[in-house]
């Protein structure tokens, strides 16, 4: 176990970044020496905006701290302690997930989940209740891939990060480098260039992920958030969906699937594609039929684009919810493609 700075205890590092009391034994893995070191001063008040931590480490360090999501800048400008969460995804997402058991990984997740869900649930709750909301905060909403594309040319630049959901649940085996975002405050993600950031999101539909725009409106009026390319066996907005009963609207959906018989072969291309299991075959192999559980659909699109038969169409929900009429609220309009009639 490596030695923690004698002037701050392993105890009461946790105490200040508010780690749960399950993770004591395992901390010395998420902080070194010189991050203990830097909780110390931030607490001291020794690390004033754009000072060195000279004093304690080597000139750097500070950068090194935030960068490692260990402390952040405070409302007054001074550095603070970052909490654990903080701390916790970037640890997972690039440093060392695997140096504790699978059942502290396990409880770490559950615990992370938790903090989500209560971080959410207001805004979960005025959807419910349809009521105004900030276009300001960021949003996740499923949307189709011509959608998505549009989405990334309209960002002023994209940072590729690994899919913090799937580093930390890890619950199945798609692609991880997949997270497309448009902020890099702590200069840890790649910036690529916008058509590169196409080729990633359709490379990750093809794949069977979803594209999910978890967006809102900065002080600037641009966009702000990510673009998440999401599974519903990892991605945070769709566990939080099922534990908080609001599967239309967390992801908020924008589109129905629409079925069409006649074109149909019942190829069962969307049986094995849809994420929730909505498509289902029955018959003998020369006459089977399909079936499809419209009232369950999230609107993912991901089921219409395999079919070979165009059998499968997107239809935009008519005014799906007044958090798109918000003033100022980034939308993609859709492309008019669907026809009710199937011709």
């Amino acid at each position: 176990m490596r030695r923690m700075a004698p002037a701050l205890d392993m105890e009461g590092l946790r105490r200040i970044v508010g780690a749960p009391e399950f993770v004591a034994p395992w901390l010395d893995r998420f902080y070194d020496d010189a991050d203990a070191a830097a909780v110390l001063a931030a607490v001291d008040g020794r690390l004033a905006a754009g000072r060195p931590l000279s004093a304690v480490e080597p000139e750097g360090a500070v950068a090194r701290a935030f960068r490692r999501g260990v402390i952040d800048p405070g409302p007054d400008g001074a550095w603070v302690p970052a909490d654990f969460h903080r701390r916790l995804e970037i640890w997972a997402l690039f440093e060392g997930w695997m140096d504790v058991p699978p059942e502290i990984r396990a409880r770490l997740n559950a615990w992370e989940m938790d903090h989500y869900a209560a971080g959410h649930a207001g805004q979960v709750a005025a959807l419910c209740g349809g009521g105004p909301v900030d276009p300001h905060q960021v949003w996740p909403r499923y949307l189709l891939l011509h959608e998505a594309e549009a989405l990334l040319e309209k960002a002023a630049a994209v940072y590729l990060w690994p899919c913090n959901c799937r580093a930390m649940m890890q619950g199945c085996r798609k692609p991880g480098l997949t997270c497309l975002r448009f902020s890099n405050d702590r200069g840890l993600g790649w910036e690529i260039s916008k058509s590169r950031a196409r080729e990633i999101a359709q490379d990750a539909h093809r794949k069977g992920l979803m594209q999910v725009g978890e967006i809102g409106v900065g002080p600037d009026g641009g966009i702000t958030g990510a673009l998440c390319n999401c599974c519903p066996d990892c991605c945070y907005p769709q566990q939080l969906s099922a534990r908080l009963g609001a599967a239309a609207l967390w992801p908020l959906r924008r589109y129905e699937a629409v079925h069409l018989p006649d074109r149909c072969t019942a190829c069962g291309r969307c049986v094995k594609r849809c994420p929730f299991g909505l498509f289902s075959l029955s018959g003998p192999k020369r006459s089977r039929t399909l079936a499809f559980d419209a009232a369950a659909c999230r609107g993912c699109g991901i089921c219409a684009t395999v079919c070979p038969e165009d059998a499968i169409q997107m239809k935009p929900l008519p005014s799906y919810h007044p958090l798109v009429r918000e003033r100022g609220y980034p939308d993609i309009e859709t492309d008019g493609r669907y026809d009710p009639t199937g011709s």
